[in-house]
């Protein structure tokens, strides 16, 4: 039973750092449709980098750099869109922060697991290691899979067809 509960726990405890990731992500990025209409015109800014979500406060550093100061500064004087882009912009960094925290519950309860509960020793270790990094950078590839173009093209793919129902249903 006590080893269930370990598996259940790590399961628990990784989705809590994969999905708070994920809703940190989705409030950058709405914190970034704020800002991109004050952003140089004709720049088109580059895709965002592992390391800037791994590291939020880098994504604001970019897009200092990203727009010019006078750009900026109209960011600031429009009290509205400041606000709505301050707020977004700090949702989203306490959402990074609670998926560490997942990340962090994640190793120890995989340590838990293989070490404590399946007595696997050296080898635990290991396996502790290499699950760890393996879980964090397939979550961060599945994150950034549904925040892509590609899955929103999927979504629109799939509603096609209950569309289509839906007129269909409504011409009889």
């Amino acid at each position: 039973m006590e080893v269930i509960i370990g598996i259940l726990g790590f399961f628990g405890d990784w989705l809590l750092f994969i999905f708070p990731m994920y809703q940190g992500r989705m409030e950058l990025m709405e914190s970034n449709s704020v800002f991109a209409k004050y952003q140089i015109k004709g720049h088109k800014p580059k895709p965002i980098s592992l390391l800037e979500w791994i590291i939020p406060p880098l994504i604001f550093h970019r897009l200092k750099k990203t727009a010019g100061r006078a750009q900026i500064k109209d960011l600031v004087n429009n009290k509205e869109d400041f606000k709505s882009f301050y707020s977004f912009y700090n949702k989203g960094l306490a959402w990074y922060f609670v998926a560490y925290a997942g990340f962090l519950n994640g190793v120890c309860s995989t340590y838990e697991l293989l070490v404590e509960k399946l007595e696997l020793g050296t080898l635990g270790i290991w396996l502790l290691i290499i699950i760890s990094l393996i879980i964090f950078f397939a979550g961060q590839y599945y994150v950034n899979y549904l925040t892509s173009w590609k899955r929103e093209k999927r979504f629109i793919k799939g509603l096609f067809p209950v569309i289509k129902n839906t007129l269909k249903q409504k011409r009889q």
